[in-house]
């Protein structure tokens, strides 16, 4: 039987729930706060439905599954231990009548009976586990049961990084049992997602009574199959975990999920890891971006700054791309090739300056095939049983409780995360199949949204805008641009700003349509519209106002480079409404920090098309006032061209679609915009000083109403730079 690693992927016919239009609940305050409740239900949010297929379609995935001989061999051996009965062929001692949580060391002997015949079986099940696993997370779930690596069964405390399948059991089958169990077993296969770089997909169990199912999650989809009777299908239990124990088999446990192309090493006090890359090895050093593997379905992004084997320092970013999509080093390589082309050989080299260089780029490969998402589909024929499941993610009582747990140090918060927010992706209408890949970066530098310093973070958006206005003149978009795609990069002639994160990026005369692409924040406002928004709309210069019929019909959206301008100025704009001066953050002085963070709301609500955001961009008045009124006078000194860099866009726009349906996209109008663009930019660095940025979050936490019993000594503390 195959492993979930080696399926080749094919096209499938079942509709995927549409994108939400709104942010990740795991990007949100509510998910960090350590509360299980809060987090499971962030979970589930996001995911909003789950596949459900036929059990013979998820378990020929597992692994080898058992001939009918050896079943039969397999029958007789547990006959003779006294699990299985010889009259019937029942489990002996253990009815679906006496089925209970409580009860589930009964299972144990069933399951350890299968897989004591599994050769070189490198699991063991362990059932009503006292303690809770050891989490590198803020995680008070503990599972019903698992299986574990089996030389780790002995351990006096398990970790999350050890457990192989999790189980969650029920006596009953009714729709409270069922609903607790998948908001149990879809929380522990998101934990080991997110937990450990080490895991590809994992698999789950759950019994409601009489009924189990078999549950997968993986960065493709998360699925569950249809129950069989566990007390009826006797040679469907022995089956499954027959494969599973065969899943194991070989020293990496690559068949459970494991990743043997990473390794997890002690470095110190802290846990490192070693990724291959191509005939490469990287060894991690520090996070530099991992939240996106908290998104259980979806690219899984992390990035670590590493080292290589001499030494040198890198960025390794390991995600899972959508199958039918180049690499991002394909991608990269491709738009060098045509600066080179396009670009005199000064600018050619000024551009490579502005770009994150990459060393190397490889999918990941394991057995001599590429690592993809599993495809249940494949080799089956699509039926009415296959279908999307709503989940109800609403909490319901908890039969067991669970210890509470709160957040050591900074905990994020919606401000600062909603800054970190993925991409927006249009309609897929197929099962999401992915490929797991890993892109090694010469440049290691801090992201934007991180650098104090405003005189920096300005000039490190300049040099973004320069790699921007190369990737034009080549023929280029990004579709992207967003304060966590552009480093701030220092190395021995000072720092320089550039752009990254070219997974989207497109040659502008492709000619196919365009989906909704970029990140929400810093999203042109026609782009979220899909439509062009500043077209003339009055009457025609007779004087008669055409009827719809008289109209030709519109030509396709597709994004341009003044939608990736808009973008830079979304940026320059997050800047000073996230954040205020130090200065100001540590007067005693009245600064109404929550008049600025509802500005901040109304200009970033965290969800597309929202009007609060267009007229934000488009009131050029209004915008004025409240950059005045809103801002510390030391930040509007330095940004109070936010209002004229804006107006630019727009009349950019209107001379762009003047003519509509024809579009005017000349290299004037390109050069004209970026020059202005520039200028602004340019502007405002050489107004920043010294001023260094306190984020609005850090500062509205300080202010939060004291607790009872907490003294003015150890309330908040103010913010210090420098």
């Amino acid at each position: 039987m195959a492993t979930p690693h080696t399926p080749r992927s094919q096209k499938s016919q079942v509709l995927p729930p549409d994108t939400p239009l709104g942010p990740r609940h795991t990007l949100q305050s509510d998910y960090f706060t350590g509360d299980l409740e809060l987090g499971r239900e962030a979970v589930l949010t996001d995911l909003r439905r789950y596949l459900q297929v036929p059990f013979v379609s998820l378990a020929k995935c597992v692994g080898a599954v058992p001939s009918q001989q050896l079943l039969e061999e397999m029958r007789d051996n547990l006959i003779r231990s006294d699990i299985l009965t010889d009259d019937g062929l029942k489990w002996k001692d253990f009815r679906p009548a006496k089925m209970s949580e409580e009860m589930t060391f009964k299972l144990e002997a069933i399951i350890s009976g299968i897989l004591e015949q599994v050769p070189n079986c490198g699991v063991s099940y362990l059932s009503n586990p006292n303690k809770m696993p050891l989490s590198e997370r803020l995680n008070t779930s503990l599972p019903d049961g698992y299986l574990v690596r089996a030389n780790n069964r002995t351990s006096p405390r398990m970790h999350w990084f050890d457990i192989a399948v999790p189980f969650e059991f029920k006596k009953k089958q009714d729709a409270k049992a069922l609903r607790d169990n998948e908001h149990k077993i879809i929380w522990s296969l998101h934990n080991i997602m997110r937990e450990d770089p080490c895991r590809r997909f994992a698999f789950g169990i759950t019994i409601e009574d009489t009924q189990l199912r078999l549950w997968l999650g993986n960065r493709g989809f998360l699925a569950v199959t249809e129950p069989i009777n566990c007390f009826e299908d006797i040679d469907g239990v022995i089956s499954l975990f027959y494969a599973l124990g065969s899943a194991s088999t070989s020293t990496s446990l690559k068949g459970l999920g494991w990743d043997p192309t990473v390794e997890r090493i002690d470095v110190g006090e802290k846990t490192q890891y070693k990724f291959t890359v191509g005939d490469e090895v990287f060894t991690t050093t520090r996070e530099l971006a991992t939240y996106g593997a908290d998104s259980m379905v979806g690219r899984g992004t992390r990035v670590y700054e590493a080292t290589d084997a001499k030494g040198k320092k890198v960025a390794i970013k390991d995600s899972w791309r959508e199958i039918d999509r180049q690499s991002e080093g394909e991608i990269v390589e491709n738009i060098l090739a045509s600066c080179e082309k396009k670009l005199g050989a000064e600018d050619f080299a000024d551009a490579k300056r502005h770009f994150i260089g990459v060393r190397l780029w490889k999918d990941v490969t394991i057995d001599g095939a590429s690592d993809e998402t599993v495809n249940p589909m494949a080799g089956g024929e699509h039926n009415d049983t296959w279908k999307r499941e709503p989940i109800n993610p609403k909490p319901i009582l908890f039969e067991r409780t669970h210890l509470s747990a709160t957040a050591p140090g900074d905990v994020p918060d919606s401000g600062k995360l909603s800054a970190q927010l993925g991409i927006v992706r249009g309609k897929d209408c197929r099962i999401p199949q992915r490929v797991h890949a890993r892109i090694v970066f010469d440049d290691v530098g801090v992201a934007i949204k991180d650098v104090v310093s405003l005189a920096d973070n300005l000039s490190c958006l300049s040099g973004a805008l320069k790699a921007l206005s190369y990737l034009h003149k080549a023929g280029w978009i990004h579709r992207d641009f967003s304060v966590g795609n552009v480093s701030w990069v220092v190395g021995d002639n000072g720092g320089i700003g550039k752009l990254g994160d070219f997974e989207y990026a497109k040659e502008i005369d492709t000619s196919h349509d365009d989906v909704r692409t970029g990140t929400m924040h810093f999203m042109a406002i026609e782009v979220e519209r899909q439509q062009y928004f500043f077209r003339p709309r009055g009457p025609t210069p007779s004087g008669r106002t055409l009827r719809a019929a008289d109209l030709p019909p519109p030509p396709p959206f597709r994004m341009n480079f003044l939608h990736d301008i808009e973008s830079v100025w979304w940026a320059y704009t997050w800047i000073f409404f996230y954040h205020t001066d130090t200065i100001k953050a540590n007067a005693s002085d009245s600064f109404d920090v929550h008049a600025q963070w509802r500005q901040f709301q109304l200009a970033f609500p965290g969800a597309i098309c929202q009007g609060s955001r267009q007229n934000f961009f488009t009131r050029i008045q209004r915008l004025q006032s409240t950059c005045k009124s809103i801002l510390s006078d030391r930040c509007y000194n330095v940004c109070n061209n936010i209002p004229q860099f804006a107006q630019t866009l727009q009349d950019s726009y209107e001379t762009a679609e003047s003519k509509y349906p024809f579009l005017a996209l000349d290299d004037s109008l390109r050069e004209d915009m970026h020059r202005k663009a520039a200028g602004y930019l340019d502007d405002a660095q050489q107004s920043a000083g010294d001023i260094k940025l306190c984020p609005l979050p850090k500062l509205l936490e300080q202010k939060r109403p004291r607790e009872e019993g907490e003294t003015s000594d150890n309330a908040g503390k103010r913010i210090r730079h420098g």
